[in-house]
């Protein structure tokens, strides 16, 4: 009988190593048909890459990091979630994200509602990662904001603040209206997210300044052609023009950029430095540029940028003032979502960063209730713990005097003895003496991820009470409203995505473990 072959090998084949870490895996979409697929998370050559295969369009990349030690110390905070009370939503076997409502899986609930009260735009951004339509475009009426803002109230025990966004919100018609039913409903933070064109009208900025409303103005690009390639137009003078407005009327503001590595990243000094020398201008919040939505999907690969780089931007405006060690997460969101510097700006005329003051952990602690801090009793703790501190030890910081000086006139502002102040009031005082640099990462379906979207507290409500992740919105659902997305724009889509070849047409022998 002929003995049956050896199991063993004299001479087996030499396995070859490969360029990368294999760190963990997540849930991912496919970039071209959005199927839930796995995603192995590599390290290689210290930056973080999304490894993913789809039957239907074969093996995909996508970085994530431009540096592991950021993503790795970014998942070394940790805070409690806070789910939602209500669940609207069972999870089919299709699994997350196609489910969201918020679904049973869903771990927070929503810190910072942004409802979009109309799909009409008077820019068609080449950037632009979300849906609209200025055909016959939908409006959100009155009614329909009472009854968002009553299933938002019911699972708050506290809503502080509303974002509206559109299309552009500023051409709806009844915007200061919206705005005063919210104020109506006892929300102290009204914001709108603005292209700004239409600000250029004073009498409408003066409005807005009475019923203190805060602009987070798009702001992209000081130079022209830079502007034509993200905007499609020219729109920076304008855009000046409108900030020098609402300082005159002392409107709150935040600058909010979205950045593209290679057209706009080098601007970002300049957009800091901006936010520094105006006095009402209390954030600058960076937007990585991410490939979905009508203009999105087309644009150039190339420009996808990091968390870590903007660090690195940052860094370059502050001549080394500001590191990535003076940023923390935010407690409410996944660490890889939000990124966020807080300065005390010092009577002097000078800042120091939070986190010289004390550590990371107070800075991340301070967020653990709003996305943005609070002049609450904690914040007064803290605050009393660095003026004891430098009293202790003035030499460990070169700003002690004037960090002493500013600290003092805070707390008597902001807490006096004989007057118990709202905390609106106390926000209007501190907000002179703090300013803060978000940097926000949002998704498309190459960098999706669902360990972060499970963890989402930025949410679109609706009517019927329900609530949608921000960025499963954008890629998934947005594209799926009609009052928001029609046929022509979904082709206009499709024909902009970027095409990869059927897994049949791949050489797969080669793909990543």
């Amino acid at each position: 009988m002929t003995p049956p072959p050896s199991s063993s090998c004299d001479d087996p084949p030499e396995r070859v190593a490969t360029p990368h870490t294999y760190y963990s895996m997540t849930k991912s979409l496919c970039g071209t048909c959005k199927r839930s697929v796995d995603a192995k998370i590599h390290l290689r050559e210290g930056q973080v890459y999304f490894h993913k295969f789809c039957p239907a369009h074969g093996h995909q990349e996508v970085l994530v990091s431009t540096s592991a030690e950021w993503y790795l110390d970014a998942l070394s905070f940790i805070a409690p979630n806070t789910p939602p009370k209500t669940v609207k939503r069972d999870v089919s076997d299709r699994g997350c994200p196609f489910d969201c409502g918020p679904c049973d899986s869903h771990q927070q609930k929503t810190y910072l509602p942004v409802i979009p009260i109309t799909s009409a735009c008077n820019l068609d951004c080449p950037i632009c990662y979300t849906v609209n339509k200025n055909e016959d475009p939908h409006r959100m009426t009155k009614e329909q904001l009472k009854e968002i803002l009553e299933h938002l109230l019911e699972d708050h025990e506290e809503l502080d603040i509303i974002n509206f966004t559109g299309g552009e919100p500023t051409l709806h018609p009844e915007l200061l209206e919206l705005l005063e039913i919210c104020r109506d409903a006892g929300i102290r933070r009204l914001t709108i997210s603005t292209n700004g064109l239409k600000l250029k009208d004073e009498e409408y900025v003066k409005r807005l300044a009475a019923l203190d409303a805060r602009i987070v103005l798009s702001l992209d690009s000081y130079e022209k052609e830079t502007d034509m390639k993200l905007l499609g137009a020219n729109t920076t003078k304008r855009k000046l023009e409108v900030l020098d407005l609402l300082q005159k009327h002392d409107v709150c503001a935040t600058i909010l950029p979205a950045v593209a590595a290679g057209l706009n990243d080098k601007e970002v000094p300049k957009l800091f430095n901006e936010m520094m020398t105006r006095p009402n201008v209390v954030s600058l919040e960076l937007h990585t540029l991410c490939f979905t939505g009508q203009g999105g999907v087309g644009f150039d690969r190339q420009s996808r940028i990091t968390i870590p780089d903007l660090h690195y931007w940052i860094g370059v405006a502050s001549d080394g003032k500001l590191t990535p060690q003076d940023f923390v997460p935010s407690p409410l969101a996944h660490p890889h979502c939000y990124s966020i510097c807080y300065m005390l700006m010092l009577d002097d005329g000078g800042y120091v960063p939070f986190t010289k003051l004390s550590s990371r952990q107070t800075l991340f602690s301070l967020l653990q209730d709003s996305l943005y801090i609070e002049p609450r009793e904690r914040l007064e703790n803290v605050f009393r713990s660095i003026i004891d501190e430098l009293w202790s030890d003035p030499d460990r910081l070169e700003e002690s005097e004037a960090v002493l000086s500013t600290i003092k006139r805070l707390l008597r502002e902001m807490f006096p003895p004989d007057e118990d102040l709202d905390l609106l009031t106390r926000q209007k005082i501190a907000e002179r003496s703090v300013k803060a640099v978000y940097i926000h990462s949002h998704m498309d379906e190459e960098s999706f991820d669902v360990a972060r979207i499970m963890k989402c507290c930025v949410g679109v409500p609706e009517t019927d009470g329900t609530n949608i992740p921000t960025c499963s919105y954008n890629v998934i659902y947005r594209e799926q409203d009609e009052r928001f997305a029609d046929s022509a724009m979904l082709e206009r889509m499709e024909e902009n995505r970027p095409r990869r070849l059927p897994s049949a047409a791949q050489d797969t022998t080669g793909a990543p473990a």
